[in-house]
């Protein structure tokens, strides 16, 4: 950040009192100087439409979408569920959104990879991060994605995300993921 001092000097000119008076007429020129530091801001997310899911608000560092029920009580396979959720976004800059996933699937805490029986202790799902007519999307194939903006922009990244109703049931437990949506500036 810069600081910007200015220094105004001023002169008065005093005429004797029996001459008719003339000013000295004088300019000075001001300039005011700063600087628009890079960045880019993103506000809290706000839900749209939620089917079988819910946001709990975080702030603007995140938030979480609690899937209410999981599993069909008959088959135990996941129901399916889906949430649109908008992040308000200022870049004053080019940038690039990415989006990962840390496990890349719903995984059950303790999960150890070897559920028996037809059972499944993860569940795949996906994700479609849109900005300005851009996708970038995960799914139970890719756990990253990206694109980059060549321009300063502002409005709201669109964050979908969907579990799919699946076909095996799942062994009982909890089970979580960690989605990261990143706007870095480029510059």
């Amino acid at each position: 950040m810069r600081v910007l001092s200015l220094m105004i000097v001023a002169a008065a000119a005093v005429a004797a009192p029996a001459q008719a008076q003339e000013l000295s007429r004088g300019t000075q020129r001001l300039e005011l100087v700063g600087a628009a530091q890079v960045g880019c801001v993103a506000g809290a997310a706000r839900p749209g439409r939620q089917v079988n899911a819910t946001f709990q608000d975080g702030g603007p560092a995140g938030g979480t979408v609690v899937i209410p029920v999981l599993v069909d009580p008959n088959t135990a396979a996941t129901l399916g569920s889906s949430i649109e959720l908008s992040l308000p976004v200022v870049c004053n800059t080019s940038h690039s959104i990415s989006v990962r996933s840390y496990n890349g699937a719903l995984t059950r805490d303790g999960a150890n990879g070897r559920a028996a029986g037809g059972f499944a202790e993860s569940q795949v799902y996906g994700v479609a991060v849109t900005w300005q007519n851009q996708t970038a999307r995960i799914d139970g194939t890719s756990r990253t994605a990206a694109f980059a903006w060549p321009q300063p922009a502002k409005g709201d990244v669109t964050v979908d995300i969907e579990v799919p109703r699946g076909t095996a049931p799942l062994v009982a437990g909890a089970y979580r993921d960690a989605v990261v949506v990143e706007i870095r500036p480029a510059n």
